[in-house]
């Protein structure tokens, strides 16, 4: 379970382990009770993970557009590893989320 904290209208969350699929169910819960509950902004940590694959980057965007779709403002990512960091520039993901190493 991912260690949430919520403050001013914003949520952090920090999953602390690979965004893999065989953790993206449980994953997919969490984040989308965050959007069901009316949350605007969305921050999530990856310090702690060192991997994301095909499964976690498709998490992560539909949590994205979930939140956009119930008025959210947006998702920043924060804390990212350089080789995260280097997947979502060739992915172009950097267009789609705000992020921060």
């Amino acid at each position: 379970m991912s260690h949430i904290e919520r403050k001013d209208g914003v949520v952090t969350i920090k999953p602390g382990i690979d965004i893999v699929a065989s953790k993206c169910e449980e994953l997919k819960a969490e984040f989308l009770d965050i959007v069901n509950s009316g949350e605007k902004k969305i921050i999530i940590d990856l310090s702690g993970t060192e991997m994301i694959d095909s499964s976690g980057l498709g998490l992560l965007i539909s949590t994205r557009n979930s939140l956009t779709d119930a008025g959210g403002d947006e998702v920043e990512i924060i804390n990212i590893s350089s080789d995260i960091m280097q997947l979502f520039k060739v992915m172009r993901l950097d267009n789609h989320f705000t992020l921060s190493s």
